[in-house]
């Protein structure tokens, strides 16, 4: 009879490659003010409402997530490293209790 265990390797890394742009845009879109600058953007997109250009408005706010995903892609890259090395080692295992 075989028998099938569930996977008890470590899972540290919030995103891998497919996931990374999505989450992370979703998850810093989640605090207010970037989603303040957001709606500025989109207003500053109307002329009859705007005082400045839309330029004004990207570049902090671009500025701000690229950084902020930057950040987040060195450190998850740095838990995929670490949770490499933990599901790597060696360990004992132990058969017929000996």
């Amino acid at each position: 009879m075989l028998f099938l265990f569930q996977d008890n390797r470590i899972h540290t890394s919030k995103y891998n490659i497919l996931t990374f742009l999505p989450i992370n845009l979703f998850e810093q879109f989640q605090r207010v003010a970037n989603v303040y600058f957001l709606f500025l953007l989109i207003l500053q997109l109307i002329p009859e409402i705007s005082s400045l250009t839309w330029f004004t408005t990207i570049v902090p706010l671009v500025l701000v997530v690229t950084m902020t995903a930057v950040k987040d892609a060195t450190d998850d890259y740095f838990r995929h490293k670490s949770d490499n090395q933990v599901n790597n080692r060696q360990s004992e295992v132990l058969i017929d209790s000996k």
